[in-house]
């Protein structure tokens, strides 16, 4: 397939949307796998759009992955129908919704399950790339937010996830392995809050996507796969950069950090101590090669304020990445008190 083929193109994008809204306007685990179906039919096309051998390998492994998770959570919802004859999720056993639990986990390339993520993702477009770590993880997560199942597997497979993503990034040239390696890292902090409070999950997912958007774009148009030519020349505004990145790891007082912030009340509210200082310790891990990436920006000190007006359309998101102290923290403080005072009372 090729890119002169834009409707054939429009086509399958239309369906792995139409897949992902499918399963999140559903409750019913046949539809949802139905769903997802459909987004992986719409999905594998589009990796495939330069028609390159190593995409095709990647969409390869891809398939069989997605197609063994699939079958994982299909079996598992007829074993479920047959113990509670019913197809919709909130009749579940411990033994079932762990099946269903470690496919979507799978799907999600959520830690120990993440092995094959790495092995495709240093093969994609940044586009796709993009895709595979952000859109592709809305039905998995929404359908681990329905399961009414133990909560242990899950604070386990949070902090693997968490642990695994920090150093597995440390020694890593690459720059796409790098961000998928930061991807499972942020799954950790999505997945320790999925049966508490899934809206927590929903807001620090759609806020990795604010900051993941300009970034990858920003890499992809202006610097290299490789992590030794960010020190070389280019174009781009060397400081928005390094603010994206600096925010992805989570430093204060950018936005990235106010996400993992309510994470962190929250956590400390249900008392999970231990759980916090490994997810706080996992950061500071990844936080080390954010840092080194953003050095590596800051040696080009002669081009860091060169201005370039090809970002324009992500500026607004960018200057909330970088206002977020002053507009978004009062905001998200007063919501949790106010949360926090209706939970108290019930």
């Amino acid at each position: 397939m090729n890119n002169k083929f834009f409707p054939s193109n429009f086509l399958f994008i239309m369906i792995m949307f139409m897949g992902t809204l499918f399963s999140l306007s559903s409750s019913h685990w046949l539809t949802m796998w139905m769903g997802l179906e459909l987004n992986l039919m719409g999905f594998l096309p589009l990796m495939n759009i330069k028609g390159k051998t190593l995409e095709a390998e990647a969409s390869i492994k891809y398939f069989i992955i997605q197609s063994m998770s699939s079958s994982i959570l299909i079996i598992s919802s007829i074993m479920m129908y047959f113990y509670s004859l019913s197809w919709y999720s909130m009749f579940t056993n411990n033994v079932i919704s762990m099946f269903i639990m470690l496919s979507l986990i799978m799907k999600l390339g959520g830690a120990p399950l993440h092995f094959w993520l790495p092995s495709i993702t240093k093969q994609m477009s940044w586009t796709i790339l993009f895709l595979v770590l952000t859109w592709q993880k809305i039905a998995p997560l929404f359908m681990l937010s329905l399961l009414n199942t133990n909560y242990t597997p899950l604070i386990l497979i949070s902090i693997m996830s968490t642990m695994t993503g920090s150093v597995m990034a440390l020694n890593q040239t690459n720059i796409q392995l790098i961000m998928t390696y930061s991807s499972i890292s942020h799954l950790g902090w999505m997945l320790s809050m999925i049966l508490i409070n899934s809206m927590l999950t929903m807001t620090y997912f759609m806020i990795y996507v604010l900051i993941s958007l300009p970034l990858m774009n920003m890499l992809s148009s202006n610097l290299g796969n490789q992590l030794f030519m960010l020190t070389q020349k280019n174009k781009s505004n060397n400081m928005t950069t390094i603010s994206l990145i600096l925010s992805l790891g989570g430093l204060p007082p950018l936005l990235g950090f106010m996400s993992k912030l309510t994470i962190l009340i929250s956590l400390i509210e249900t008392k999970m101590m231990m759980m916090t200082l490994l997810l706080l310790m996992g950061t500071l891990i990844s936080l080390y090669f954010y840092l080194n990436m953003a050095l590596m920006l800051m040696i080009k000190s002669y081009l860091m304020l060169e201005t370039n007006k090809s970002h324009k359309p992500y500026s607004p998101l960018i200057m909330m990445n970088l206002l977020s102290s002053f507009i978004i923290y009062p905001l998200i403080t007063m919501i949790m008190v106010y949360a926090m005072t209706i939970f108290h009372k019930s």
